[in-house]
């Protein structure tokens, strides 16, 4: 095998290496930018009432003394079950709630009970930073292709802005 055959071939495996991690990476992206959505999806009320209540032991970040609370709400046609460690779930059957449901997924999104409000929704720091690590990481796979002359700049940049406006749309018009 020849030298200049030898790059060829090379060039050719790193092509189809980049194109799998960017694929990879550009799905991480739109992964969580549609948790992001999803968690800010508008919400309709359904009222109702608990059901049942149970407790148990959750360690949660070295803390053993965390308490889990499960209520089951029943909601007239549909009958929700909820987990959260929050004191705010400490309800007793017979209780009358009002569940805001997210029309993205129909998970609960807030649990609202004699007064109080519960936000259920997942946290926002885990996506930021994986999107932004994801984007990182795909930036370098982009330069290190374009240093390597994998790939000719300007369809890197091409693709990689394609990519951009692209998946927000994609994950928009998913929801």
């Amino acid at each position: 095998m020849t030298v200049s055959r030898f790059a060829r071939v090379l060039r050719k495996v790193f092509f189809t290496a980049v194109a799998l991690v960017s694929l990879c990476l550009g799905g991480v992206v739109c992964l969580m930018c549609q948790v992001l959505a999803g968690r800010d999806a508008p919400t309709y009320r359904v009222d109702g009432h608990v059901v049942s209540h149970e407790r148990g032991a959750l360690p949660v970040g070295g803390d053993d003394d965390a308490v889990s609370h499960t209520i089951a709400v029943d909601a007239g046609n549909r009958r929700y079950r909820i987990t959260a460690v929050s004191a705010g779930l400490d309800l007793p059957p017979g209780q009358p709630v009002a569940l805001d449901v997210s029309t993205a997924d129909g998970a609960v999104a807030y649990l609202h009970a004699g007064g109080g409000v519960v936000d259920l929704r997942p946290g926002v720091v885990r996506p930021v930073l994986l999107i932004v690590a994801a984007l990182l990481a795909l930036g370098a796979v982009y330069f290190g292709a374009v240093r390597l002359n994998v790939y000719p700049p300007v369809a890197t940049w091409l693709a990689l802005a394609l990519g951009a406006v692209l998946a927000p749309v994609a994950v928009f018009v998913r929801l």
